[in-house]
């Protein structure tokens, strides 16, 4: 019974994509929408597969999962670090905090042309784009985690004479992964902000770059297609993500 439960919430969103696909197609044809404004769903994928197939998009395919990825890893050991070593002095804390919060609410693509000016315009300096808008958050919500354990177990490993780095292992990494794995989830969202970002101010490679050359020359359905693209790359980091919190964070269960 719990098998059959598990695959009918599996089973959910699929049927709802699919839904929305063919009552997009059926409103596209039946109230003969302008291609401009949404092409026939069936189209969208159809030409972005045969683009793909062609090869013609697979290089800028690449190109931004290399980007996201290189990114989002590098994103993750930045801010778990920096929070892991933050945490252990609460002055820090409260003098880094608003410049973390600052970096997270400023908009990525008003600093790309100044990161491009101060590194040049190689296309891998996404990367570092990529790495300064999703760190941050990574950053913050970790040490969220790291500095609000609760009292009672911070109490059981003094009694246990416990040093600090022994407690930090034994007590507050683990008690700390929800808020974790909530930044990094966060954290790969952004990522993918971030890369898309630097491809419209300043890309000759990469899925953002395509969506600006496709409207230009008014091809609607690839521009869809792409996006489509985008999109998909994100949900699959995003599942990522959820796996490995179920296989590290067991007792959420």
């Amino acid at each position: 019974m719990k098998d059959r439960t598990a695959w009918v919430q599996q089973s959910i969103p699929l049927i709802v994509l699919v839904l929305i696909f063919a009552g997009l197609e059926f409103l596209v044809r039946i109230a003969e929408l302008p291609r401009t404004i949404l092409p026939p769903p069936s189209s969208i994928v159809a030409e972005t597969a045969r683009r793909l197939w062609s090869g013609e998009l697979l290089p800028h395919v690449l190109f931004t999962l290399k980007v996201v990825t290189v990114g989002f890893v590098s994103s993750i050991l930045l801010g778990m670090s920096l929070a892991a070593i933050l945490s252990q002095f609460p002055l820090w804390v409260a003098a880094v905090t608003p410049t973390v919060i600052l970096l997270i609410v400023t908009p990525m693509i008003t600093l790309i042309p100044l990161l491009i000016l101060w590194l040049g315009n190689d296309p891998n300096v996404r990367i570092v784009v990529v790495v300064i808008q999703a760190t941050p958050i990574i950053l913050l919500n970790t040490l969220t985690g790291f500095t609000h354990v609760d009292a009672s177990h911070l109490e059981l490993a003094r009694s246990t004479d416990a040093g600090r780095f022994r407690t930090f292992r034994k007590i507050v990494f683990p008690n700390a992964m929800p808020h974790v794995f909530t930044g990094i989830k966060l954290g790969c969202i952004f990522s993918l902000i971030g890369a898309v970002s630097a491809d419209f101010v300043a890309g000759s490679i990469g899925l953002g770059f395509r969506i600006i050359q496709y409207t230009k020359y008014i091809q609607i359905e690839m521009v869809y297609g792409t996006i489509l693209i985008i999109g998909l790359i994100g949900i699959a980091l995003y599942h990522l993500v959820v796996l490995a919190e179920r296989r590290i964070v067991v007792w959420k269960r």
